[in-house]
């Protein structure tokens, strides 16, 4: 009886020290994603007008902040990637395509 006893509390520490490894394991995880990156194209266009001396700040997967480089709040761990000669669209993905152009089996 009290080496079933001992069995119980043994694999109730085991999933205890395991939970809190998962858990410390997915914290981890998760402040790695929040990564910032600070993209420094030569212009940034938002749709209307082409900006000179702008950047985008990129946190995790989201777009942070687009902006004047200069009165952007960075934070210090920020990767900076100059992009020169390059104009960047921040958020967007696909501006153009003609899905019924050509008939399926021909893709």
């Amino acid at each position: 009886m009290r080496t079933a006893v001992c069995s119980v509390r043994l694999q109730q520490k085991f999933g205890a020290i395991l939970f809190a490894a998962l858990f410390g394991l997915i914290a981890l995880g998760s402040a790695a994603q929040q990564r910032s990156i600070l993209l420094k194209p030569e212009a940034v266009f938002d749709g209307e007008e082409l900006h000179r001396g702008w950047s985008v700040l990129v946190t995790g997967d989201k777009i942070a902040a687009v902006g004047a480089t200069v009165g952007t709040p960075i934070p210090t761990d920020a990767r900076t990637i100059d992009l020169p000669g390059q104009t960047l669209l921040p958020g967007l993905i696909e501006g153009h395509s003609h899905m019924f152009l050509h008939p399926y089996n021909e893709a």
